[in-house]
């Protein structure tokens, strides 16, 4: 250990020679790269795409993507509701929804619009073998608008999905291209806006994902802005507490300053976004970077108080906190480095980035800095020796009081690890799409109106596969083993209603009986066949292509939910699968849920596992570190055993405050640990340090 440290003491010493030799250049070239990354930070771009979640080379996502390039995207849509009290069904309102769906339509971006002002009832009656077409509401000022009402909401697949229970909302459902990046979004969104404000559509709800991407991002730009003008605040008025001095503000906030410019600088220079992860990383900057600051800073000003001048005090600092800072840098940034095991690109992404900016502080802190020491005026110190000032003394009392009664904090301290792991074991995986959104936010307020008066927006979907090589998706046995999961799914899954070639099979029927509702069922298997063809010949839209692909071994039931969160639909999806194991033929026909929103499920409640991985394999580094540094593994264990304890007790406040394991929460033990590491490193160096004088 002793030859170690030797070394890199020499080290570190050579380097401060150089730097204080050449410290003027330095500055010079710092202050050139601060300038360049500093206008970069103008490109840089912001990113909120749930699909980046999903790992590339994951079986699940490849499969979606395969789901996908059969059929279409379960997540380019917008719903829009326009409201009138007491009711939808008057004839002005109606007209203006109307000329605003058909406006709309009209929009390059859109592929559809479907409301029931532009939707048709098809009807064949006993006395003709023609089958008519009629709207569902007739516009003309002196109709009846009540009968359409009671035929409205006789057709299972129009209530709930296109008009409420309450009748005061109808839905426009708007099908846009696919994957728009967010100018696009923005466009389209504008678009709508315009056109709602131009026919006077003022109570209105909107929500999907064109409306959601633009809201995010524009708050994560106003939310990473006020991130650092807080952390700005916060560093000055610990700095004014601090060193009471205005060279005690500016020059380490110069260094911070620094730190942060040059990681997002970069981050932009390189074309690297600021995902909702990353958002947090300017924050991160700022602590890590302060903390060398104030190390070195706070020994220069001891040696400062000793009587030493400017140099030699620089050169203490350096010496004594130099190597204590090096390997706390270098330890905190394994401690984020290590989520690069995470499956999320996101995640992953923040680990790598962070890592690299706690480098760069050092770095920064440690070439810089000294050069500042220098070519400024000294601080005005105090007449106080180190021993007497308000710390020291209020630390030593709280030393001798922990030593005298060392027994009861031993024991209260295993009571604390017990009850951490037991509060940490109530902690649960669970997610919602919305869950980072306030709830008085509008876009929040929109969703929820959607759940409790519509469908909901949460994205279903699941595939259908033929396993039976004799047999497709159009065969009558198959079709049944369909219709059975779907009234599963309808009673008792949750979802109001399903959209698959089944449903569109028991529309057909219906029609061919003049509209009876009992004929909402799938038909036996001559009509079966006789529907099939006829949509295959007469059915323009191709609606079956929608249903079923090309080679007719795929099928796919879609719908939208609400969002109950992870936990829940976990839940349910145990019992849909008990259900299938039971009551569906496995060797005929295959269902697997897949779309987005069961992609973030399954990496969302394989993130605790991960995140897991990523703390154990960091905390054998840094116990191989220390282990090489300090040659007892005495030390070693000590050292990560009040490492992990911070850990436990966080997870102990998210069980008993019933705060759930998500992304956001996941993180804090990541940035926990490389704080709690820092600290232990300091404290290790320091007491390594005394022993030796």
């Amino acid at each position: 250990m002793t030859k170690c440290t030797t070394l890199l003491t020499k080290v570190i010493q050579n380097r401060l020679e150089g730097i204080l030799k050449f410290s003027k250049v330095s500055l010079v070239i710092v202050f050139i790269i601060t300038l360049f990354l500093g206008f970069q930070i103008k490109n840089l771009k912001f990113d909120y795409d749930f699909e980046a979640f999903f790992p590339p080379d994951d079986p699940e996502t490849q499969y979606f993507e395969e789901h996908r390039k059969r059929f279409e995207s379960d997540n380019d849509f917008i719903f829009i509701v326009a409201r009138n009290e007491p009711t939808v069904f008057n004839h002005a309102f109606l007209k203006k929804v109307d000329a605003f769906a058909d406006s709309l339509a009209k929009d390059s971006l859109v592929r559809g619009v479907q409301c029931l002002t532009n939707m048709e009832d098809y009807l064949k009656t006993p006395f003709s073998p023609m089958v008519f077409k009629t709207p569902y509401l007739n516009l003309e000022p002196n109709s009846d608008l009540s009968k359409d009402s009671a035929r409205i909401f006789n057709r299972a697949e129009l209530k709930g999905f296109f008009i409420n229970e309450k009748a005061d909302g109808i839905l426009i459902y708007v099908k846009h291209q696919q994957y728009l990046a967010k100018k696009k979004c923005d466009q389209l969104k504008a678009r709508i806006d315009d056109l709602l404000n131009h026919f006077e559509l003022t109570d209105f709800k909107y929500a999907g994902r064109t409306i959601g991407l633009g809201y995010y991002i524009d708050k994560m730009q106003n939310e990473t802005l006020l991130f650092i003008g807080l952390s700005f605040i916060l560093v000055i008025a610990f700095l004014i507490f601090t060193f009471k001095s205005f060279w005690g503000v500016w020059v380490p906030l110069t260094i911070v300053t620094l730190s942060m410019v040059w990681i997002v600088g970069f981050m932009a220079l390189i074309g690297q976004p600021m995902n909702l992860v990353l958002t947090v990383l300017p924050s991160i900057i700022f602590v890590v970077a302060m903390s060398d600051v104030i190390h070195l800073v706070s020994k220069y000003m001891d040696e400062l108080r000793l009587g030493k001048n400017k140099l030699d005090a620089v050169k203490t600092a350096y010496k004594e906190v130099g190597l204590a800072t090096l390997m706390t840098s270098v330890t905190t940034a394994i401690g984020f480095i290590t989520l690069i095991t995470v499956s999320m690109e996101p995640v992953r992404d923040f680990g790598i980035y962070t890592a690299l900016g706690v480098m760069l502080a050092y770095a920064l802190t440690y070439t810089v800095l000294p050069g500042l020491l220098i070519h400024t005026k000294a601080p005005k110190i105090s007449d106080k020796t180190t021993t007497e000032t308000t710390w020291y003394i209020i630390l030593h009392k709280l030393f001798r009081y922990l030593i005298r009664r060392r027994k009861f904090v031993f024991g209260l301290s295993i009571f604390v690890v017990g009850l951490s792991v037991f509060g940490t074991l109530l902690v649960k995986a669970n997610y919602y799409l919305l869950e980072d959104l306030s709830k008085r936010s509008t876009l929040r307020q929109d969703y929820d109106y959607f759940d409790k008066e519509f469908m909901g927006l949460r994205p279903f979907e699941m595939a259908v596969e033929v396993k039976d090589p004799e047999r497709s998706v159009l065969d009558y046995q198959v079709l049944k083993e369909i219709d059975k999961v779907e009234t599963y799914l309808t009673q008792n899954y949750g979802i109001k209603q399903c959209f698959s070639i089944v449903n569109v099979l028991k529309i057909a029927n219906r029609s061919e009986h003049s509209g009876q509702v009992d004929y909402f069922v799938l038909p036996d298997s001559a009509s079966c066949i006789k529907y099939i063809e006829q949509l295959r010949t007469f059915d323009k839209s191709n609606l079956l292509a929608s249903f079923v692909d090309s080679t007719e071994k795929y099928a796919r039931i879609s719908s939208t939910m609400g969002d109950v969160g992870m936990y829940e639909i976990q839940k349910r999806d145990k019992e849909l699968q008990k259900f299938m194991s039971t009551n569906i033929n496995s060797d005929l026909v295959e269902f697997k849920s897949t779309g987005t929103a069961h992609l973030l499920d399954l990496n969302m409640s394989s993130l605790s596992l991960n995140m897991m991985y990523g703390l154990l394999i960091s905390c054998g580094l840094i116990g191989l570190i220390m282990g090489f540094l300090y040659r007892s593994v005495k030390m070693v264990l000590i050292a990560l055993t009040v490492n992990i304890l911070p850990l436990l007790m966080i997870g102990a406040l998210l069980g008993f405050a019933g705060i759930d394991m998500k992304v956001s929460t996941a993180i804090i033990f990541t940035i926990s640990f490389g704080i709690a590491v820092d600290d232990t490193l300091h404290f290790m160096s320091r007491f390594r340090l005394e022993l030796s004088k």
